[in-house]
């Protein structure tokens, strides 16, 4: 359905209205002056739709103006729409009054209280124009998230404020802004009818059966798993029951005997024998070991000594034996005390006595006496001590033998003790795994089952086939191309001759010439930026309207004659001053903008604001309303507040 303007009103602060009423369908023009608040139409537009923040530039307006209203027709019933001036610095007030009736008109005063939320007034005016459930597509490997197309995406088709329609950088509404390019993109292949509801509902039961198909695919996928994964749990739980003597050793049998036989383990573990404390009976045993090889140590250095002692007695004994033995020869030598020598009789050297010789002999003999006294008694001391180490050494032996067997008692009990708690982790372990088994699975999705749901999504895949839906908007946009193509004809501008067409991922009006494409950006002069946005606006609403689009059945264009006829040159609005070529192309550009908007009529409507008042009849009939001396908030509001 078509959502018009009928009209665009002011509340003052004493709750009067001040409004400027619309054409249904057709042109309506608003002439006048600079700072009477021509351009602040369209920022009242958007506040009313449901733009978060208010754009009406601080000034008059926003001093003497309490609330903003507009009321529009979509067929069968009007709506009213009005939001509070918030007041400046801020730029936002949640308060919003709503009505909806057949024969409504605007409220002549304030008399009302807000009943709507700021986020209901999208919601309210997306489904009025007929919009659609739908959720934009977005191609594999790129990360943007899908949107919804709504109310305000529309409005970026309908309106081009003074500072877009000369522009040669950007086509659309707030294209400037960060992030909308693209957002524009997104929708515009919707709202031309590329994808229409039809395939959105295609795309929405699509996804449906993807959805339901992954399911079962996920259901056969974890049955399978699941038995996999049953199967080799319980293999395992077996071998484990196995290894512990619970189970006879062998083959694990199947899933289901292998189960079976792990519930009919006796549950009932016999408890582990207490072992006796051995603790103290090994500590008095080391002690004893200890104060044993301390003994054995003393007896080893007694005995070492003793052995020290007989060693240098018999190397004494054996020199001095040698010694009395040369002295044994004295016994050839006659005793006297004659001084010669006892070998030869010499007198010439000085020699020992042969009574020295003989006491020294004497002398030898005695300590060999008493060496070989001795070493009879050492050798039995060191017997007695050799019988002591010996009787020692086996003291340590019983020790050690004793100190064994209480450690070998004591690992027994401790490997039983191990054994049994192997035993009772391994029960615990398979108890958990027959208290944890999932349930046997149902029955799994059968092979046609799979199959049919598959053949159900590739149908399906192919009527949304994302090549079918860029050849539709290749095509629309080929037609739209020609609209713009047929009306520049009518318009003396550079490359009107050209085939003109609209690129969507430029964003921009395209001349292919015979010298190759120009985009808009590369046009030169205000004119050819202005018309050529006219032309594809234009061209965008007839599309629009002769598919019954959902998208508002208006295009608002603010100053469009301000490559010819800028402000500083107004003369209320006369046009005689202007050179033959700017007059001829402001009238044509007008007429252009009236012959469209009576060729789409009664659903269409082309709303201008612009300093130009051209004299014929055609025009003259368009303009509701001049604003010289006056504007949209009344003089006697201002002295009012002054």
């Amino acid at each position: 359905m078509s959502l018009r303007i009928l009209e665009i009103g002011v509340y003052g602060h004493n709750g009067e209205l001040n409004s400027v009423k619309l054409n249904p369908s057709g042109l309506s023009i608003v002439t006048g002056a600079s700072k009477t608040g021509k351009s602040s139409l369209i920022d009242i537009i958007e506040y009313c739709f449901g733009r978060e923040h208010c754009h009406v530039s601080d000034g008059v307006i926003r001093q003497h103006v309490a609330w903003y209203g507009i009321l529009l027709d979509r067929g069968d019933s009007r709506i009213f729409l009005a939001r509070r001036n918030p007041k400046p610095p801020k730029t936002r007030d949640p308060d919003v009054y709503y009505a909806v009736g057949t024969g409504l008109k605007m409220p002549e005063c304030v008399d009302w209280n807000p009943n709507l939320g700021v986020s209901d007034i999208e919601t309210i005016l997306t489904s009025s124009v007929g919009i659609a459930e739908n959720v934009t597509t977005v191609p594999e490997g790129q990360t943007r998230n899908p949107i919804s197309a709504n109310i305000r995406h529309a409005l970026m088709f309908c309106i081009q404020d003074q500072d877009e329609i000369d522009s040669r950088k950007i086509l659309f509404h707030r294209q400037s802004e960060p992030f909308l390019p693209q957002t524009i993109k997104d929708v515009l292949p919707y709202f031309l009818g590329a994808i229409d509801e039809n395939l959105l509902r295609r795309k929405v039961q699509l996804d449906l059966e993807r959805k339901e198909l992954r399911k079962l695919q996920k259901l056969a996928g974890e049955r399978e798993q699941l038995a996999n994964l049953s199967g080799a749990r319980t293999e395992e739980m077996f071998r484990e029951a196995q290894s512990v003597g619970l189970i006879p050793p062998g083959q694990p049998p199947a899933q289901d005997i292998a189960l079976s036989d792990l519930r009919a383990i006796n549950p009932v573990i016999q408890e582990v024998p207490v072992p006796p404390d051995s603790t103290e009976p090994i500590a008095i045993l080391r002690r004893e070991r200890t104060s044993l090889r301390r003994e054995l140590g003393v007896l080893k250095e007694r005995l070492r000594q003793i052995r020290h002692v007989e060693d240098v007695a018999g190397g004494f004994a054996h020199e001095a034996d040698e010694q009395r033995a040369r002295l044994a020869t004295l016994g050839l030598v006659a005793k006297g005390d004659v001084e010669t020598c006892a070998l030869c009789g010499s007198t010439d050297l000085h020699v020992p006595l042969v009574a020295e010789m003989h006491k020294t002999l004497s002398g030898i003999d005695e300590q060999l006496s008493q060496v070989r006294r001795e070493v009879p008694r050492l050798q039995e001391a060191q017997g007695e001590l050799v019988a002591k180490q010996n009787d020692v050494e086996d003291a340590l032996k019983r020790n050690q033998g004793q100190i064994d067997a209480l450690a070998k008692q004591d690992d027994a009990f401790r490997t039983e003790r191990d054994s049994q708690l192997r035993l009772a982790r391994t029960m615990g372990r398979i108890a958990y795994f027959l208290e944890t088994l999932p349930p046997p699975p149902a029955a799994t999705t059968s092979v046609d089952e799979l199959d049919a749901a598959r053949k159900r999504v590739e149908a399906l895949e192919k009527l949304v086939d994302p090549e079918n839906t860029a050849e539709r908007l290749t095509s629309t946009l080929n037609l739209i191309g020609d609209y713009m193509t047929r009306d520049s004809e009518k318009l003396d501008l550079e490359h009107s001759g050209s085939r003109l067409r609209l690129d969507i991922r430029q964003l921009a009006v395209v001349a292919d010439t015979l010298d190759g494409p120009v985009p808009l950006f590369r046009m030169g002069s205000g004119e050819n930026w202005v018309g050529y946005h006219v032309l594809a606006h234009l061209a965008l609403h007839r599309w629009f309207r002769q598919k019954n689009r959902p998208v508002p059945g208006f295009i608002f264009f603010d100053q469009p004659s301000q490559a010819h006829y800028p402000a500083e040159q107004d003369r209320a609005g006369d046009l005689s001053d202007l050179p033959d070529a700017d007059r001829e192309a402001v009238f044509k550009l007008f007429k252009l903008m009236f012959d469209v908007a009576v060729e789409l009529a009664p659903n269409f409507q082309v709303i201008v604001t612009d300093h130009a008042d051209l004299r014929d009849k055609w025009f003259a009939d368009a303009v509701v309303a001049r604003w010289r001396g006056q504007g949209l908030v009344p003089q006697s509001w201002i002295d009012a507040r002054a």
